[in-house]
């Protein structure tokens, strides 16, 4: 009976030897945690190694400025408060970590002066955030000078259009300001919620059916700034995209001299063949193009399309490639889009290009 016993307890240590052979090593542990570490830094280098035109960090109007320099005091404080926080976690796990022969350590039901500070300091900080938050809501929400350019943007499924009532110009995707200006824009949607989005100009705001938002921004540099809808307003949500151009004075009066003319008549044959195919394939229904037939009030309004740096709602680049890809297979371009294009001809397809291509 004694051997057996013997027997059994030699089998037994010799069955945990190899669990006790798998047992971590330092070095194991250093590698876990080195693995642990670069994940993110894996992932932060791959986000920086992207090209962000839409940034909040580059403003270029006092709204977007505002926001920006709230948003930068908001970070460091976490950054300061994550360190500290940590930090201390750190040390209390180094310096209290539990050694060989310890026993239970004395059992505290909690320390009050302690309590008390780390409930004050986030309360100070909150306080500090809205005191600098609550002067920049109002600052964002001040009224337009008496001078200030008009704009309605309405919101579509899945398209933005651009009205300028004071000077009788109609748009789409492409909205043009004046640097310097005053600019108060009313925000409305025609069918479900979008949201107007133009980071370098203006945090979001958004575009409720049967509700007007309005803002007003003042753009103090020139350029393109693209923009988009920023509240997911069905299948095309994410290529609902639009530009802002913020020119001269001088730049947005010629420009908008051009939006209020008809349409430029087609100067070759091939062109001429091009406005035909376009009444005859039924666009006129959904379009608008001044000087013609076309008066149709659910698409864009195509007057001045081949002016327009882009097309397909800021999708495209607007050369005569993509414009007959754009034309030739609108769902392959833009999944989700409501319009419906009959089969074309290459020779239709080639007028109707040279006919968009040259509305200017």
């Amino acid at each position: 009976m004694h051997k057996a016993r013997q027997s059994v307890t030699r089998a037994d240590r010799d069955e945990t030897r190899p669990i006790q052979g798998r047992r971590s090593t330092p070095l194991t542990r250093n590698r876990r945690i080195y693995a642990a570490l670069l994940v993110p830094a894996l992932a932060l280098a791959v986000a920086a190694c992207g090209v962000t035109p839409q940034t909040t960090l580059e403003p270029t109007t006092e709204a977007a400025r505002t926001a920006r320099d709230l948003l930068m005091f908001v970070f460091w404080a976490m950054v300061v408060t994550f360190v500290l926080v940590e930090g201390a976690l750190l040390y209390c796990l180094i310096r209290f970590r539990r050694r060989s022969g310890d026993g239970i350590p004395a059992q505290t039901h909690g320390n009050t002066p302690l309590e008390i500070g780390w409930t004050i300091a986030p309360a100070i900080l909150v306080v500090v955030i809205v005191v600098l938050t609550v002067p920049a809501i109002f600052s964002n929400a001040r009224a337009a000078s008496p001078d200030a350019l008009q704009v309605r943007a309405i919101g579509h499924q899945w398209w933005f259009e651009f009205q300028y009532p004071d000077i009788g110009v109609v748009t789409a995707n492409e909205l043009h300001l004046p640097v310097g200006r005053d600019v108060e824009i009313q925000l409305e949607s025609n069918d479900v919620l979008h949201s107007f989005w133009v980071p370098s100009l203006r945090g979001k705001l958004d575009m409720v059916p049967g509700r007007d938002n309005k803002f007003t921004i003042k753009p103090e540099v020139t350029g393109t700034f693209p923009g988009q809808c920023a509240e997911f307003c069905g299948t095309a949500h994410a290529l609902m995209k639009f530009y802002v151009v913020v020119e001269t004075q001088a730049e947005f009066t010629a420009w908008a001299e051009t939006q209020r003319a008809e349409r430029v008549p087609p100067a070759s044959d091939l062109a001429r063949q091009g406005e035909e195919t376009l009444t005859l394939g039924g666009c006129v229904a959904c379009h608008t193009i001044r000087g013609t037939d076309s008066a149709g009030i659910l698409g864009p309004d195509l007057t001045h399309i081949g002016g327009r740096q882009h097309i397909a709602a800021g999708l495209l680049e607007n050369t005569p490639e993509n414009m007959r890809a754009w034309l030739s297979d609108p769902q392959g371009v833009k999944p989700g889009n409501t319009m419906v294009i009959p089969e074309l001809t290459t020779e239709q397809l080639d007028a109707l290009v040279a006919y968009m291509q040259g509305l200017k």
